[in-house]
């Protein structure tokens, strides 16, 4: 194995998937392990709340372990490895990234979002306005689904699509709305909602703590 670390990683899970390799490993496919990356992924979150150095570390390594997988399990079909998986993220932040890479300029981090949404927008010029929900994760956490459709939709669209869902009534629905429009508002302001309600709750966590709930 190669002395640089990534290559020895894609190595290591090349030799785990292997005919004589793990018996676990070979078994594993996309949708047998999408729930581990889940939990790997709650895990890093909590050591970042937590700002465990070594912690992040670790659970970045465990999510690592994930993309490498899935990785070789396509490259195995012959579809792509994780070289391209690096190169495309690494062309796609040259592309998303003109004020750095190319001649834009920006002086803030509003004037990025904006060229970010730009360029994000040129290379899915197929997803419009009307195909509200298309580009984005149904797996997302909810908090996160709202805010993403929060982003994309225009004002009209939201207020026709929730005057239609408001009329199935229901306690849910009720709830689900008000949470809804406290996701637009942040939206506005440029909150993200999930960190807000984790960092919150962390900090009841360390009060609960401290009086021995």
């Amino acid at each position: 194995m190669e002395n640089n670390p990534v290559n020895r990683l894609i190595e290591i899970v090349k030799r785990l998937r292997a005919p004589d390799g793990c018996p676990w490993d070979r078994e594993q496919t996309h949708l047998s392990v999408r729930g581990h990356l889940v939990e790997e992924c709650a895990e890093l979150l909590e050591a970042i709340d937590l700002d465990d150095k070594g912690k992040i570390r670790e659970e970045l390594g465990d999510v690592l372990m994930h993309i490498l997988l899935h990785s070789e399990i396509e490259s195995e079909n012959g579809n792509f490895d994780f070289y391209d998986v690096a190169r495309e993220l690494g062309d796609k932040l040259v592309r998303r990234h003109p004020h750095v890479f190319g001649d834009k300029k920006a002086a803030d981090s509003g004037e990025v979002l904006k060229i970010w949404q730009d360029a994000k927008a040129k290379e899915k010029k197929e997803r419009t306005v009307g195909k509200l929900f298309d580009g984005i994760p149904p797996q997302l956490s909810a908090l996160r689904y709202a805010l993403d459709i929060a982003k994309k939709a225009d004002a009209q669209t939201l207020l026709e699509a929730a005057k239609s869902a408001k009329r199935k009534g229901g306690k849910n629905l009720e709830f689900g709305s008000a949470v809804f429009e406290l996701v637009k508002r942040a939206a506005e302001d440029g909150v993200e909602p999930e960190s807000a309600l984790r960092d919150y709750l962390f900090e009841i966590r360390k009060e609960a703590e401290k009086l021995g709930k």
